[in-house]
């Protein structure tokens, strides 16, 4: 972090200003909000798959090893894993236009 800040000549944490916070308010929104945070290196263009992209918790929720998020939460909200991907995929289609096959 700190040869970050240096290269661009900042100061703090990472996560401090120009990110904003806000409050998800329903459902949806929170859906919405797990597919766009799966789907943004996609958006922004570091790969063509963000089922691939190395840094996203996207395969981690799929994979069965342990971790420390709430993987089972998450696929139950999905619906199950089979869901989780399906909504994923249609989702990134109607909002990138992008087509994907699912893992």
């Amino acid at each position: 972090m700190r040869s970050f800040n240096n290269l661009y000549k900042r100061k703090g944490h990472l996560s401090e200003t120009p990110f904003k916070r806000i409050v998800v308010n329903d459902d949806k929104h929170f859906t919405q909000l797990v597919i766009y945070i799966h789907a943004n290196p996609l958006k922004h263009g570091f790969v063509k798959e963000f089922t691939l992209y190395d840094w996203s918790s996207y395969q981690v929720i799929l994979n069965t090893g342990p971790v420390f998020i709430q993987r089972d939460y998450v696929l139950d909200w999905f619906g199950g894993r089979e869901r989780f991907i399906e909504t994923h995929i249609s989702q990134s289609q109607f909002y990138y236009g992008h087509e994907l096959d699912g893992e």
